[in-house]
């Protein structure tokens, strides 16, 4: 796991995961689909990426299918720093 990866996943079962919810957060979870990421939760997401990675996500990547799970959210970081 790479550390962008790790710490992504730690953000997200610090921060998303609900109190009481019994979800374990890997880089395969599937985010969307499980409900952990809901307009807010994506709000929040995408500041830990612009601050904390230090990667803005533009408005043209604001796609779902970038936000599957952790694996496809640090593929799009990985282009993004590419660019």
């Amino acid at each position: 796991m790479t550390d962008i990866s790790r710490r992504l996943v730690d953000f997200i079962q610090d921060n998303l995961v609900q109190a009481g919810d019994d979800i374990k957060v890997d880089e395969t979870t599937p985010l969307l689909v499980s409900g952990l990421l809901d307009s807010l939760r994506t709000a929040r997401l995408l500041t830990f990426l612009r601050k904390d990675i230090g990667v803005p996500i533009p408005a043209a990547k604001l796609d779902p299918d970038n936000f599957k799970d952790v694996v496809t959210i640090v593929t799009m970081v990985g282009e993004l720093r590419s660019v």
